[in-house]
């Protein structure tokens, strides 16, 4: 008969209790933490949240289904802890008086395995009943509007600390957007019209209105300043944005060119100047790169294939890619060459020159051009 370990916990000494019941079930895990499998581990009452959340925070882990797989072992020392992390993922998630109920380690006719299930009692939730917005006057009303319908956290869900701190930092983002880089924004709570509910408020101050200053670039060796400068989205004496400096940082990495690459504002703490200056720090990769394979199929036979591109070829970020590959059926080569700036960021030229071969029972198709 398989074994069944069950506890039933208190509130007065969590970590006491479990320690005696797992010390109970000495003769079955004691000495052998490091041989017994954990072939699945379940919840029941779990509701508020997503069960595959809740495993994620958990450092008893089930072992793949694989015979090759991952395999993990019950630590009853782990276990004990993972009961209170439970406890604290439903406290931020806003459920305060949710506990492990009672848990399940239900061993196998071998002892070798377990199989764990964890019994939840949520509680009852803290709900956001209402939200507030102050401080936020500098943005257009259609501005104001859109941001509060992308605010994660809503009205009547649970008060979940980890929305409410996303939901700051889009607020955040959204006044910055705007012209205001030293703005801050600050959440705070206050009960509501009943005991288990919250008014939450977004307060901002928002700052200095601001512009664009100077553009310092660092890093780059043999890629020019004005390679870099003219992947920017903004220019000095325009209106500061957050959203031009992130999608400059993105168009700096689309050239392939960098490895590292990161556009901020230069900003001194307790100063609000008018002009922020800008820094882009750069770091570049290798220039050229080469991927190739090799391999065999009962059709293909022997295959071979390579590609070899320059990241800057002839300065100026160009690239120029080499690409070939051959085998019974399919051979060939193709030469594309990209310029990354055609009179303004918006436009690249990419010309291609090929020349393939494939053989098919049925056709014979040679493509140039």
């Amino acid at each position: 008969m398989p074994h069944h370990v069950r506890l039933f916990l208190c509130r007065s000494s969590l970590a006491a209790l479990v320690v005696g019941v797992l010390a109970c079930t000495a003769a079955c895990i004691e000495g052998e933490q490091s041989t017994v499998r954990v072939t699945s581990v379940k919840f029941t009452g779990v509701h508020g949240v997503k069960a595959g959340q809740l495993k994620g925070v958990l450092a008893t882990v089930q072992s793949s289904k694989l015979p090759w797989g991952t395999k993990h072992y019950f630590n009853r020392d782990q276990f004990e802890a993972d009961l209170k992390r439970v406890v604290a993922f439903y406290r931020d998630r806003g459920y305060p008086d949710a506990k492990v109920q009672s848990f399940d380690v239900k061993l196998n006719d071998k002892q070798d395995a377990a199989a764990v299930t964890l019994n939840i009692d949520e509680g009852q939730p803290i709900i956001v009943e209402a939200l507030e917005y102050n401080g936020f006057e500098v943005l257009p009303p259609g501005e104001l509007d859109d941001l509060k319908s992308r605010i994660a956290l809503k009205q009547q869900a649970p008060l979940d600390r980890a929305v409410a701190q996303a939901s700051r930092e889009a607020a955040l983002d959204e006044v910055k957007d705007h012209g205001y880089p030293y703005a801050t924004v600050r959440v705070t709570e206050r009960p509501g019209s009943r005991d288990r509910a919250r008014v939450i408020t977004f307060s901002t101050t928002p700052g200095t209105l601001a512009r664009y200053g100077t553009i310092d670039v660092e890093g780059n060796t043999s890629v020019s300043d004005n390679v870099v400068t003219r992947q920017l989205t903004f220019r000095p004496d325009r209106r500061f944005r957050l959203s031009q400096l992130q999608e400059s940082q993105r168009r700096l990495y689309s050239l392939g060119t960098f490895q590292f690459a990161n556009v901020e504002p230069v900003l001194v703490e307790g100063q609000q100047p008018e002009v922020v200056p800008v820094k882009v720090l750069v770091t570049e990769g290798k220039h050229r790169k080469v991927n190739f394979g090799l391999g065999y199929g009962s059709e293909e036979h022997a295959r071979g294939s390579i590609d070899w591109r320059h990241v800057n070829f002839f300065g100026g970020a160009r690239t120029l890619q080499l690409e070939g590959s051959y085998s019974a059926l399919n051979r060939g080569g193709r030469v594309n060459f990209r310029q990354p700036y055609l009179f303004t960021p918006r436009y690249n030229l990419l010309t291609t020159a090929q020349s393939w071969h494939r053989d098919e029972p049925a056709y014979t198709l040679n493509t140039r051009g």
